[in-house]
């Protein structure tokens, strides 16, 4: 299991966007999620908007230093 997931990370090391990409899917999930009542339990505290952002300023910091 171990060997499996390192090798995943391993592919996902090579493309140096993905991390944004993964906080711009969660920003706009935020966004979408915040006009429907029924899925109130991801607005709650704004914690996925919150989260989109911290890994997208992340991505884009260590995209550079890598």
């Amino acid at each position: 299991m171990l060997k499996y997931i390192s090798q995943l990370l391993d592919r996902l090391a090579n493309v140096k966007g993905l991390p944004v990409l993964v906080g711009l899917i969660l920003v706009i999930i935020s966004f979408i999620a915040n006009m429907i009542p029924m899925l109130e339990i991801l607005t709650r505290g704004q914690w996925l908007l919150h989260v989109g952002v911290i890994t997208g300023l992340g991505g884009m910091l260590f995209s550079d230093t890598l």
